[in-house]
């Protein structure tokens, strides 16, 4: 046996006992050898707990993941988070608020578990009161009852509602809303629900920021299958060549978010361009002068699409100052094949 004065060296970390010969073995058995008994393993209460609370978590949050990440739609997405949120995290309530960048207020985008009468109770404003979770980081109400300073602690009441847990909702360094949680009694929330949460509303972010993206490409192709349906259907209506080159320079800007459009068709000799077509274009510019010779016109007559970023700046463009002038940055010239 050891004498009681004698000092063991233990590795801080791992709990490792160095011996004189400068090995290392595990405190277990190091007691063993000399002379403590030999050891059984099992596990605590307080351990099993942590490592059950820890599966759980794991468990809920691959649910969770697995349940929105297959979504599209992005109403989709917000209910399917708003619902399992409840459903993993054992709460009377979950709701999404999203930011709008205009009225600077969290609109309710999502919800679950609350009446039409609380969700609808009033704005909620972007002020000093929830700054945290804008910030990054979750807050936590314990009793909106005993906060004299809770904004709709009234209706809170009318609710049921107890405990308010707001997590923001981030994508990369951008706070795009709050998701939050609310209990019918107080909870106060351990380091290990806060990180089981701000995991779920970072899945969720992503999950809001995909759906996003979707909307925007199936929108924006939708209108381009409109407009392309518009001009064939003109095309195919009409014989006059004026009125259907009119409507493609007016619906390609209203469509792509351009200033303008030209057209410009090759004469009989095939030797020089006319513009036969304008839109949101001055005319002062329109009359500049030729462009037959412009080095981005000779590209796109051999098949070429041509794409110039800055014209005020590429010498391929001739007339740059009066493009300056009409306010135009970026060109892209288009060969039309028949």
């Amino acid at each position: 046996m050891k004498e009681k004065d004698d000092l063991i060296p233990i590795c801080s970390w791992c709990k490792k006992i160095r011996l004189e010969e400068q090995s290392w073995e595990s405190i277990d058995q190091y007691l063993t050898n000399i002379g403590f008994g030999v050891f059984t393993h099992s596990m605590c209460p307080d351990c099993a707990e942590k490592i059950f609370e820890k599966r759980v978590y794991l468990e809920s949050y691959q649910n969770i993941c697995k349940a929105i990440s297959p979504s599209l739609s992005l109403e989709e997405v917000l209910n399917l988070i708003v619902t399992n949120v409840v459903s993993v995290m054992n709460v009377k309530a979950s709701m999404v608020r999203l930011i709008n960048k205009e009225t600077n207020e969290l609109e309710v985008a999502a919800y679950h578990g609350l009446s039409e009468e609380y969700v609808n109770k009033g704005p909620v404003v972007i002020d000093a009161s929830i700054e945290d979770a804008l910030a990054g980081k979750a807050v936590s109400v314990y009793d909106i009852q005993s906060d004299p300073d809770a904004h709709y602690r009234k209706q809170a009441s009318t609710e049921g509602i107890r405990s308010i847990l707001s997590i923001p909702l981030r994508f990369h360094n951008e706070v795009m809303g709050v998701l939050r949680m609310y209990t019918e009694e107080p909870v106060k929330y351990t380091g290990e629900d806060m990180k089981f949460v701000a995991a779920i509303a970072e899945q969720a972010a992503i999950a809001i920021n995909n759906a996003r993206i979707f909307e925007r490409t199936v929108s924006r192709e939708k209108e381009f299958l409109r407009v392309f349906k518009e001009v064939t259907k003109a095309v195919s209506s009409t014989l006059q060549l004026d009125e259907v080159l009119d409507l493609i320079v007016r619906k390609l800007p209203e469509v792509m978010g351009l200033k303008a459009a030209t057209i410009r068709l090759l004469e009989e000799e095939g030797s020089k361009l006319r513009l036969v077509a304008a839109s949101g274009l001055s005319d002062e510019y329109l009359s500049r002068g030729p462009v037959d010779s412009e080095a981005n016109i000779k590209e796109a007559l051999q098949m070429k699409p041509v794409a110039i970023n800055d014209v005020t700046q590429d010498k391929r463009i001739h007339y740059r100052k009066e493009a300056e002038r009409e306010g135009i940055k970026s060109m892209l010239t288009l060969p039309i094949i028949a």
